[in-house]
């Protein structure tokens, strides 16, 4: 038997959807695309709607009509060794080799880089990257010791 979903449900699930989808790009780009496209603005703004809006959507559309428990489930019906490789690949792409790298670099971009003269851009950008990530992992060993650490800088 299929439950039925409250309306504070469909609220809840919706506001999660929308933050985990919606970031600074979604609120940047557009604006930064629609000055770069000139007059072809439609096929831009196109290719934006498309990828940030219908490729996850079909994402989470195709998790909710397949009944699946989650990625591996869903890409385990083509084939076992593939639901692996897919899980795996999509985990490694979504953390450490794209999204864990851009969040040191666009801190050093707004905040370093244009401080930084153009022959020494690349070894602050590394320096900066190897602090940034202590930083983290220090924080991250001591989750309940951030507010003190934090207080008193």
């Amino acid at each position: 038997m299929e439950k039925k979903l409250s309306a504070a449900s469909y609220l809840t699930v919706g506001s999660m959807l929308f933050g985990l989808f919606f970031g600074a790009g979604n609120l940047i780009f557009p604006v930064h695309m629609g000055q770069e496209a000139g007059s072809a603005v439609g096929p831009a703004t196109l290719g934006f709607l498309i990828t940030a809006i219908g490729l996850p959507f079909l994402g989470v559309a195709a998790i909710g009509v397949s009944k699946s428990s989650g990625l591996f489930d869903l890409a385990g019906r083509v084939h076992p060794v593939f639901g692996y490789a897919m899980t795996i690949l999509l985990y490694l792409t979504i953390g450490p080799l794209f999204a864990l790298p851009r969040t040191a670099t666009v801190s050093y971009e707004i905040g370093v880089d244009p401080f930084v003269p153009d022959p020494y851009k690349t070894a602050w950008l590394a320096c900066f990257s190897i602090l940034f990530f202590a930083a983290a992992l220090f924080f991250a060993l001591r989750p309940s010791k951030i507010l003190t650490s934090v207080g008193k800088i």
